[in-house]
């Protein structure tokens, strides 16, 4: 009993040295500021808001909430935290001794002296313990990378959830926005309607050729495909959208147009310090992989020192199996220790050694593109934003102007004193600028996406 006491006590004594190098990062290479802020000069602490509280819309709130519950990639992402967490448990069970219990019967059949054969049988019951000293930080390095592994995963799960809400309500406005150009398709035809009707009197009536009869059919036919092939991209946008939500989405859930859109999301405030996205989770990750490697560097360093392994069983042994847990039983016990020295392995310590050193550098390559991409997200995001609200301004303005122009063109075309070339002209303008002030207000919403996730959601994964 003394010697398994001796063990356990060797567990406390002897805490192993560490033989992790220190990880230099190359400050040159990461900015140590956001460009093209839109208010510099703003020292407003910036709290990143979570998804709750940037989707204002109740159906898109609710429509998050079900793609959360139910995403598979969500779900792997999760799983694959259990996974992490469990390899490092048992990782970090190598910290203490491997203690077991056995019992055993020998029996053993033996020739006598005067030739007589005798039946001995021995019962004995016994338990051990095992462990290795971490004199020079294997087994710390081994459960530190695991660990830095766990937390790696465990973020990579986090930027899922961040790139699933994302998804789902850039998404969801694109259908809006289709739905939107669905609608702009079929005023166009209601228009061209109009004006194929108004074609064909002044023909019957013999004041115009039949050119413009075949035009304004033509026109007509072509707006009415499209409607067709606009109806088809909303489809696929819905099928898109249940792919995410990984089930049937109530038809109340779905926008209606950009009336549910417009003020569906919320806006990023404009003083923002660069130190946010290093709570950037990918970011994170990078640097718990580069921790990973970092810590491997040191366990293949410990390769090349001596291991030392302490044994030991205690326990009682008898002839009889009534007498084992009596004064009849003897006591038995066992102390090993052992150490291994490696000398020649044909340069296999020096090649773990060199591949972790390569790792390290490779992982400390991927963190700093890591930043630096995180920037160059920010920045282009910050830069769409600083124009965005004109580009809106002066494609509203645009719109106004192509209407008048339509209705001056038409009413002139229904006195006689122009062209059905001029209408023509005037209303394919109109829809394309209608068209257009659609396509920038989906690039408005999706901007707030792209302000949200580069600066790095505010998610957990428990």
């Amino acid at each position: 009993m003394f010697k398994l006491l001796f063990i356990l006590i060797n567990i406390f004594i002897f805490s192993g040295c560490s033989l992790k190098p220190e990880i230099e990062y190359n400050d040159s290479v990461i900015p140590t500021e956001l460009k093209n802020s839109l208010d510099k000069n703003s020292n407003l602490e910036y709290i990143q808001p979570n998804w709750e509280n940037f989707v204002k819309n109740d159906k898109l709130k609710e429509l998050v909430k079900i793609a959360l519950e139910n995403n598979r990639d969500l779900k792997i992402a999760i799983l694959n935290i259990e996974s992490a967490r469990a390899t490092y448990r048992v990782e970090k069970a190598k910290y203490f001794p491997s203690i077991d219990a056995k019992a055993s019967n020998t029996n053993a059949r033996d020739v006598t002296s005067n030739n007589n054969t005798e039946i001995s049988r021995t019962y004995s019951a016994k338990f051990g313990a095992s462990y290795e000293l971490d004199l020079f930080g294997k087994t710390r390095s081994l459960n530190d990378s695991t660990l830095q592994s766990y937390l790696a995963t465990k973020y990579a799960a986090t930027s899922a959830k961040i790139s699933l809400i994302s998804e789902v309500i850039n998404i969801w406005n694109t259908l809006s926005s289709n739905i939107e150009h669905l609608k702009l398709l079929q005023n166009s035809i209601d228009n061209l309607e109009v004006a194929s009707e108004l074609t064909q009197k002044k023909f019957d009536m013999g004041i115009i050729l039949i050119d413009d009869v075949f035009s304004s059919q033509t026109s007509l036919k072509e707006t009415e495909v499209n409607l067709l092939n606009q109806l088809t991209t909303i489809e696929k946008n819905k099928n898109a959208l249940e792919l995410l939500v990984s089930t049937s989405i109530p038809n109340d859930l779905l926008p209606t147009g950009f009336k549910d859109t417009e003020n569906s999301l919320m806006l990023i405030q404009a003083g923002i310090s660069s130190k946010v996205l290093y709570s950037r989770p990918d970011i994170i990750q990078a640097e718990y992989n580069l921790k990973a490697k970092n810590a491997n560097i040191g366990a293949a360093r410990a390769a090349f020192f001596p291991s030392i392994t302490l044994t030991a069983d205690y326990g009682l042994a008898s002839n009889s199996l009534s007498s084992l847990f009596n004064g009849g039983s003897q006591t038995v016990w066992s102390f090993i220790p052992s150490i291994n020295l490696p000398i020649f392995k044909g340069g296999e310590n020096k090649a773990n050694l060199d591949y972790a050193n390569a790792q390290q550098k490779i992982a400390l390559a991927q963190y700093e593109k890591t930043i630096q991409s995180a920037f160059k997200d920010v920045s282009d995001a910050l830069i769409e934003r600083a124009n965005i609200s004109k580009q809106l301004n002066a494609q509203e303005d645009l719109v106004n102007t192509a209407q008048k122009s339509y209705e001056v063109a038409l009413n002139s075309y229904k006195y006689g004193l122009g062209t059905y070339l001029n209408v023509l002209v005037a209303q394919k303008t109109l829809f394309d600028t209608q068209r257009v002030l659609v396509d920038t207000k989906l690039n408005e919403l999706i901007n707030r996406v792209s302000l949200y996730t580069s600066l790095g959601g505010n998610e957990k994964i428990d």
